[in-house]
């Protein structure tokens, strides 16, 4: 699914699959989806998107910065979420019935390459 970080503790349960050292973690998270998505319904989804990023800057008092990228060939949301000293980035890449959220939490003073890793390497099933 992903290429986690050489030494890192790895764990899988049915719907994720984290690795994380210290406070640094990634993890994906898989979600059945109501209906199924097709790329012609990228902008059709934004918002909905888009409200749970917001959701996720309420709950975490954060300041959030968005945009789009490209993730296994695919159009995918991206959300930068920062608090104190604690940056959480998350990834919504949709496919047919599923949804998956890639996260990564870093401090500021953490290298961002383990969540650039994880978009890069990541992989639906």
């Amino acid at each position: 699914m992903f290429e986690a970080p050489s030494g890192w503790t790895v764990e899988h349960t049915l719907r994720t699959a984290s690795a994380w050292t210290g406070r640094q973690l990634v993890q994906v998270t898989v979600l059945p989806l109501g209906r199924a998505y097709s790329p012609a319904l990228f902008a059709k989804v934004q918002p909905e998107i888009e409200r749970v990023a917001t959701g996720l800057k309420d709950k975490l008092h954060a300041t959030v910065a968005g945009r789009t990228l490209r993730v296994a060939g695919e159009q995918a949301w991206q959300y930068d979420l920062k608090s104190g000293d604690t940056v959480w980035q998350v990834t919504f890449f949709l496919r047919g019935k599923r949804e998956f959220q890639l996260y990564c939490r870093r401090t500021s003073r953490d290298s961002n390459a383990p969540c650039s890793t994880l978009v890069s390497s990541f992989r639906p099933r």
